[in-house]
């Protein structure tokens, strides 16, 4: 594989039948959490034979009406390049520094400096490769797991224009996606040195903090599993604690979402069944984390935040639908 994580890990397009998705995603919206724009770059191949290349766009406004768009192309008209990476469709492109795109009313024109951290589940890369390999579960690396964005997103004569603005980016793949997890993300504090990450997973729970330059991570296995792991004090769609010890770092979480704003998304996953993803990029954030004995709370509106299940978290339409 080549050095950069979002280089594509499946030599595309591969066989029809053959199972394999390999998605990448970012996020970006102001600090203050009045709006965020959700955007993913798709590669699919089902069991069945199902195969596409596919370009997603979502806008969250909360002053205003949000957005989701998807369209779909086959796999031979999506071009990649791994040094440097680069992931083009007749609608869009995606590089690690930035991002371009139209999907009818909405388009994009985003940059940012890439991260020099990635940030992994499991700090592991040799254990997360035998479990990729031979127990058939994911790869994931948040390749740029707290940037600045600048740019533009329209939709119609609307537009958001970015200056700095909070953003993430990561790249995930798998022949066998899990049946439920949830995430977080958020670097839209007002120290814009501090972001946070999490990832609850089958029970399991990874954890990043990072401040002042200093990296936290509580990926290693005994943070995941066994009596000191970090663990999920509440879960249900719309609310989310957690707490973890380790790094040098005690700290703990609470993300809720403004349900008024839920952004409803469907998956196909290589086995040809869905994942339903309730996901608000607006949501509220509370982080009190304690460093050499000195506890600190940060508070961010602008904390993105999902909860995926087999069936759907929470009752509304689910786009795109599926055949």
């Amino acid at each position: 594989m080549a050095t950069d994580p979002n280089a594509a890990v499946y030599d595309w397009p591969v066989p029809a039948g053959t199972p394999a998705r390999e998605v990448w995603y970012g996020l970006a919206g102001p600090a203050d959490g009045s709006a965020a724009f959700w955007y993913r770059y798709t590669l699919l191949s089902t069991e069945r034979g199902r195969q596409e290349a596919r370009l997603w766009a979502a806008v969250t406004d909360t002053d205003g009406d949000s957005v989701f768009r998807s369209e779909a192309v086959t796999l031979d008209e999506a071009a990649l390049d791994d040094d440097p990476f680069r992931y083009t469709l007749p609608a869009g492109e995606l590089r690690s520094d930035g991002a371009r795109g139209r999907l009818g009313d909405v388009s994009w024109d985003l940059s940012y400096d890439s991260d020099e951290y990635a940030f992994t589940p499991l700090r592991s890369q040799r254990l997360t490769d035998v479990l990729y390999r031979f127990a058939g579960t994911g790869k994931h690396w948040s390749r740029n797991e707290a940037v600045h964005v600048d740019g533009e997103v329209a939709v119609g004569d609307r537009t958001l224009s970015l200056d700095g603005a909070p953003g993430h980016q990561g790249h995930t793949l798998g022949a066998s996606p899990p049946e439920r997890w949830t995430w977080l993300q958020c670097n839209g504090f007002d120290d814009p040195s501090v972001a946070v990450e999490c990832l609850n997973l089958d029970g399991t729970v990874s954890m990043c903090l990072r401040r002042d330059g200093e990296v936290h991570a509580l990926n290693r296995v005994r943070d995941v599993v066994g009596p000191v792991a970090s663990e999920t004090d509440h879960v249900e769609p719309g609310r989310w604690s957690f707490s973890g010890s380790g790094e040098g770092v005690d700290l703990s979480v609470e993300v809720v979402a403004d349900t008024d704003h839920w952004q409803r998304v469907a998956y196909m996953t290589p086995d040809d069944t869905p994942r339903y993803n309730a996901h608000c990029s607006v949501s509220e954030v509370t982080l009190t984390y304690s460093v050499d004995g000195e506890e600190r709370t940060l508070t961010s509106d602008a904390g993105r935040a999902e909860w995926v299940d087999s069936t759907k978290p929470v009752a509304g339409e689910y786009r795109p639908t599926w055949d």
